[in-house]
Parts: C-alpha cells; sequence; structure tokens
C-alpha cells in the first residue's frame, strides 16, 4: 500500500499504539527514534508518548534531540518544528512541553 501524499515528515513515538494515519512514521522506542533521525534527519513533527515499555520514557530521546540541535547550532531540528505529546501521563506530557517548548523559545530568540 502507498503511502498518502503529506507534505510534512511525521514521527509518532509510541511502543504500544499505532500512528493515527499512513502519514506518520514510527518509533517503538528511543533507540528506533534516535536512529529515525540520524536516517532521515529531523521531522517537522513529533507526537510523544512518555512511557515507552519496559521502564523506558521518552526523556533520553528528548535530552538527545535537543543536545544534538544545539550541536549543530540549530539546525537539526527545522525552523517550524512543531511537537505533541499522546501520552496518557499529564505528568510526562507537562515534562515534554516544558523542555521542548523553552528550548524552542530560547532558540527562537537567539
Amino acid at each position: 500500500m502507498s503511502r498518502p501524499f503529506d507534505p510534512l515528515k511525521k514521527l509518532y513515538i509510541d511502543d504500544l499504539r499505532r500512528p493515527p494515519d499512513l502519514t506518520w512514521d514510527l518509533a517503538k522506542s528511543t533507540s528506533d527514534a534516535m536512529d529515525y533521525v540520524l536516517l532521515n534527519g529531523c521531522p517537522d513533527m513529533i507526537s510523544f508518548d512518555y512511557y515507552l515499555g519496559g521502564g523506558q520514557t521518552i526523556q533520553p530521546f528528548v535530552l538527545w534531540l535537543i543536545d544534538e540541535d544545539k550541536r549543530q547550532n540549530g539546525q537539526l531540528m527545522p525552523a517550524d518544528f512543531r511537537f505533541e505529546s499522546h501520552s496518557g501521563s499529564p505528568a510526562g506530557t507537562a515534562w515534554i512541553n516544558l523542555m521542548l517548548g523553552q528550548y524552542l523559545l530560547n532558540r527562537r530568540r537567539r
């Protein structure tokens, strides 16, 4: 089956749920997500789950993504990068929003 056309590159990170439609790529772990970014570049949008099974959370990936973007002088994440959390964890969603939201806000001010 061919993938529907969508001009945005989108990554859905979740160990259990499937993406909402076929326009999303799927990563089931932090290492899958890192490999995706290393192979394909940072997508235009990421939808995060916080808990990824086996005691894993999304935190290592989010911190790695921020560090990689800093290392690349703000060139890894697209200028109009967007993210959301589809996690059932309010605390996890708050952490994702705080970490990425603050980083992106400060990056745009430079």
